[in-house]
């Protein structure tokens, strides 16, 4: 009988080298743990290409499946391959004329 349950099974799961596109594309709108990770030359910042080690749809399903490759690799990447949606920290004015009178000052 295998004592190996399912989710240890995944999470020892590594995928070839991937491109950041590839990634995105395989993985869309999820959190990933990424190892082997290469920049791109000119800002140093985007990513050129990793390994999966995690995938999921919250922040903590990719790090519960990277576990097992803490001491193979020290240095874990999290991220995220859709679009992260910020809410503006203050209300935004739309300044159009009426708006404008409005808050004109007048003596």
């Amino acid at each position: 009988m295998d004592r190996t349950s399912t989710a240890e099974k995944i999470a020892a799961t590594i995928s070839e080298t991937l491109t950041w596109a590839e990634i995105c594309r395989l993985y869309p709108d999820e959190w990933v743990c990424l190892v082997e990770i290469e920049h791109q030359p000119l800002n140093g910042v985007e990513i050129k290409s990793a390994r999966v080690i995690g995938h999921g749809k919250t922040r903590k399903e990719p790090f519960d499946q990277a576990k097992v490759w803490r001491e193979t690799y020290p240095l874990i990447g999290h991220f995220f391959t859709g679009r992260i949606q910020v809410p503006p920290l203050r209300p935004q004015v739309i300044l159009d004329d009426e708006t404008r009178d409005a808050f004109r000052y007048r003596p």
